[in-house]
């Protein structure tokens, strides 16, 4: 099912949704949330916290990733969006984290501990576009003010998508595609979801999207690591999100910048060997990738790949042809010679770096 009534439970959530890598829409879901009720611009004003609290945000509500970002305080941004074409982009403010209760579908110790990246908040008044991109995150975005509708397309066809590596996104211009110089848009099979406030939508690392809004608008997304293992959910001993640790909180500082080095290399590690084979043709075309189409997909990413294995192992590396099969013959848990979806998502971190220190 691609929409459900409200949350469910974390166990189902993973196993339905998470593990394959579906879509699916919570309706209302958010609608208990304190933020439903009490995010009125007067609210936030009213906090003395706002007026010394600093956010960035873009100018521009049309996406384009080829600007920065500006600072400024949480209460001025509110005086100011109305009237300008300001978007916020920011993480969540600590002195409004008593109003976000923790996500139920994420409401596990395993992921809020071990899996967690950030709580994002996205504001503005209306008429913001995003460009088309993935994320290498799971993401789950809990809508509280006005209404979004999302364009969404599958995982497998990536190779389609004229995705950029860098950044994870294309220049495709999202109100008028030409297809002369993207073809591959006339191949794709889309989703169209469109949430209105209350609703929470979950979308797969790797699927390809585009956002829009109207009217007032905020919403929070969870982001969390990639994890396709099946795992026993425990509830945690906090009930909201100021016990989580999150990238918006500075990492760095609580556990040592080398440690969070090499923490963030083996991520993106794992990310990239992910994102080469899912956006393969024979991925797309037959639903699996062989070892020589995993060598040929390799020949793209393989200097990137190279120096991550470094910022990993601390030392240069090079790797021959026959130590990639390694590597593939690794990941390929069922010895036949391919990898399909299941194997390249239960790549974990640990995993590539365990995988990575045996073929070097």
């Amino acid at each position: 099912r691609t929409c459900v009534q409200g949350f469910i439970e974390p166990t189902r959530f993973f196993q339905e949704y998470v593990i394959p890598g579906y879509p699916v829409v919570f309706k209302g879901a958010a609608k208990e949330f304190p933020a439903f009720q009490r995010w009125t611009d007067e609210y936030f004003l009213s906090l003395e916290e706002s007026k010394e609290w600093m956010i960035e945000y873009e100018l521009g509500k049309k996406e384009t990733r080829e600007g920065g970002q500006e600072p400024i305080s949480f209460a001025d941004y509110i005086k100011r969006y109305n009237d300008e074409d300001l978007y916020c982009v920011t993480g969540l403010p600590k002195f409004l984290r008593g109003d976000m209760p923790i996500f139920g579908p994420l409401n596990c110790k395993f992921v809020l501990t071990k899996l967690m990246d950030d709580l994002v908040m996205w504001f503005s008044s209306g008429g913001t576009k995003s460009v088309w991109h993935y994320d290498d995150y799971e993401n789950l975005n809990c809508l509280i003010k006005g209404k979004k509708e999302l364009i969404l397309a599958n995982r497998s066809e990536m190779e389609l998508g004229h995705f950029q590596r860098e950044g994870s996104f294309s220049k495709v211009d999202v109100d008028s595609v030409n297809l002369n110089t993207y073809p591959g848009f006339s191949e794709i099979t889309f989703y169209n979801a469109t949430i209105e406030a209350g609703d929470c939508v979950y979308i797969p690392t790797f699927w390809g999207h585009v956002v829009r809004s109207w009217g007032r608008n905020i919403a929070i997304n969870a982001w969390w690591d990639i994890y396709k293992t099946p795992f026993e959910c425990t509830p945690p001993d906090f009930s909201d999100w100021g016990a989580v640790s999150l990238t918006t909180d500075s990492d760095i500082g609580k556990a040592g910048e080398e440690v969070i080095k090499d923490t963030e290399g083996a991520r993106e590690l794992s990310g990239n060997l992910r994102l080469l084979m899912w956006s393969s043709l024979s991925m797309r075309k037959s639903g699996r990738i062989s070892r020589f189409d995993f060598l040929e997909a390799l020949s793209e990413f393989e200097e990137e790949i190279l120096g991550l294995l470094e910022s990993v192992h601390g030392s240069p590396q090079d790797m021959t042809e026959e130590e990639w099969l390694m590597v593939f013959d690794q990941l390929d848990a069922n010895k036949d010679k391919y990898l399909d979806p299941r194997e390249i998502d239960s790549l974990s971190s640990d995993e590539t770096m365990t995988v990575s220190h045996k073929a070097s």
